[in-house]
């Protein structure tokens, strides 16, 4: 995974990639080898594909324990993270959308502070123009399952001044006229539930202590870039 030669490259890490789609002893054999500290340059490699690939392996890795999660924390993965939210292709921010959604499901507390402080919620913000639903979803859902978390820590006024400041009420309020009707009924719940000014109506979002069903059931069923798991050797 560390060659410069494409041909060597591309074959390794597609392997690693698949063994991470495993069990959880599988992926932490794969960590144990020392896949992690290589992952950071090939997320900012030249070609988006080897990019998409890492992206892709970073995610699975972020669906295992919290102790898997604490290791891409350790090796640095937040910063490499969020460049790739900001300025990756479509392709690659739907791998790093993916990879946010699972660190904050699976992560703790302190790990989902972590994330926040790591500057995540403006890239997921400015994501808006996508024009894939289902991303959009998994987006404002993170971002209501970190307004949730903070709320419970009595610290909701932290992330929603960042979410202010960046312009992002208005951009959330924008998408309840999407054509989508889940995209625009999740910004709506966003807006009602931590940014109205004492307002109780609307429809209430899961607590943050029950199951988080949509971005669980989703999360729990990805499967990688597009074509399913495991892909054919190339």
């Amino acid at each position: 995974m560390s060659s410069s030669e494409l041909n060597v490259l591309t074959p390794s890490l597609h392997t690693v990639g698949n063994i991470v789609t495993g069990t959880d002893h599988q992926t932490q054999v794969a960590i144990d080898a020392g896949m992690l500290p290589v992952l950071p340059q090939l997320r900012m490699h030249p070609k988006s594909s080897i990019q998409r690939e890492a992206a892709w392996a970073l995610s699975n890795v972020a669906a295992g324990p919290r102790q898997h999660i604490q290791r891409l924390i350790a090796c640095g993965m937040l910063p490499p993270l969020v460049a790739l939210l900001k300025n990756g292709e479509f392709k690659v921010q739907k791998e790093a959308v993916w990879t946010v959604a699972n660190f904050t499901t699976g992560g703790t507390i302190d790990q989902l502070i972590q994330l926040v402080h790591s500057g995540v919620l403006e890239p997921l913000v400015n994501l808006r123009t996508i024009q894939d639903s289902k991303i959009f979803i998994i987006i404002l859902d993170v971002i209501s399952f970190i307004l949730q978390a903070a709320e419970k820590l009595s610290e909701k006024e932290n992330p929603c001044l960042l979410i202010e400041e960046m312009g992002g009420i208005d951009k959330i309020e924008a998408l309840q006229l999407h054509e989508n009707p889940q995209v625009a009924l999740t910004a709506l719940n966003i807006i009602e539930n931590h940014f109205s000014e004492g307002e109780e109506s609307g429809t209430v979002l899961p607590a943050l202590d029950q199951d988080h069903e949509f971005l669980n059931r989703l999360t729990k069923q990805y499967q990688g870039p597009t074509t399913p798991k495991p892909r054919s050797k190339p």
